[in-house]
């Protein structure tokens, strides 16, 4: 039930469950993109006193929009930042790994053979597998952010009522596929924003705290990075993890303009 409480609230609240989450876990890595979502949690470990060494995957061959994000987080929250270089040698090879991490139905859940579903997996996959080779006692990972928060475009337009059926959807049967990868390899991926406390709270904030005029989605999750000087990443705009390293640019899918 969405309960009619100033968005502010909101904002602040949320952000105090994420910093309970972070002190209690104490990930020593986080899966860093520079988006909305692991800005925030990143921004809420560093003020529960941990600093994980953030993890950005780009490829050389594309145009990783990530980067300069990544490095002015780096920066304004002084955390180690490590980018993962790929070039497309070791992006092909990855291809049976992550198929048999995700399965066949997984990698072919766009119906065009697997060239999304890659392009993005292997941005999860490359992350994991520096977490593994690093140790990391766990990583933090954005997972959920999207459909909680209204992130993705569709919801945007989207019927308050077909809304929640969507968040219903994701929480009881939600896919994540750096979550899966993740299992795969033997990481530990924690996901903030699917924690129970998280969802309760996240499904009691009015859609207006989530989607306003300026059609951007996640505004109480932006406003927290507004209140906190990174007004920088709070105004950037919703993009893929193909998009963010790079990596579409590797195939060609029947989806693709």
């Amino acid at each position: 039930m969405r309960i009619p409480l100033p968005c502010k609230y909101y904002s602040e609240l949320i952000f105090r469950k994420l910093i309970e989450v972070v002190a209690e876990t104490r990930c020593d890595c986080i899966a860093l993109s520079g988006g909305i979502d692991s800005s925030t949690i990143l921004l809420a470990a560093v003020s529960a006193g941990v600093k994980p060494k953030a993890l950005t995957v780009v490829y050389g061959g594309g145009l990783p929009k990530d980067l300069p994000y990544v490095i002015y987080l780096s920066k304004a929250l002084n955390v180690d930042l490590e980018i993962i270089k790929m070039d497309t040698n070791d992006a092909l090879s990855m291809w049976e790994d992550i198929v048999r991490c995700v399965g066949i139905n997984g990698i072919n859940s766009h119906g065009d053979g697997g060239c999304i579903e890659f392009r993005n997996d292997l941005v999860f996959y490359m992350a994991m597998k520096r977490a593994k080779e690093l140790r990391c006692r766990c990583i933090y990972v954005g997972s959920g952010g999207d459909e909680l928060f209204l992130g993705y475009n569709y919801l945007l337009h989207m019927s308050s009522t077909d809304i929640e059926d969507v968040i219903n959807n994701v929480v009881h049967h939600g896919r994540f596929p750096e979550i899966e990868i993740a299992k795969c390899l033997g990481v530990n991926a924690i996901a903030p924003y699917l924690t129970k406390d998280i969802i309760s709270l996240a499904t009691t904030i009015p859609l207006q705290c989530l989607r306003s005029e300026r059609m951007l989605g996640k505004e109480v999750l932006r406003d927290v990075l507004v209140a906190h000087n990174l007004g920088f990443v709070a105004l950037r705009m919703k993009e893929p993890a193909e998009e963010g390293a790079g990596t579409k640019i590797i195939c060609k899918s029947i989806y693709d303009k």
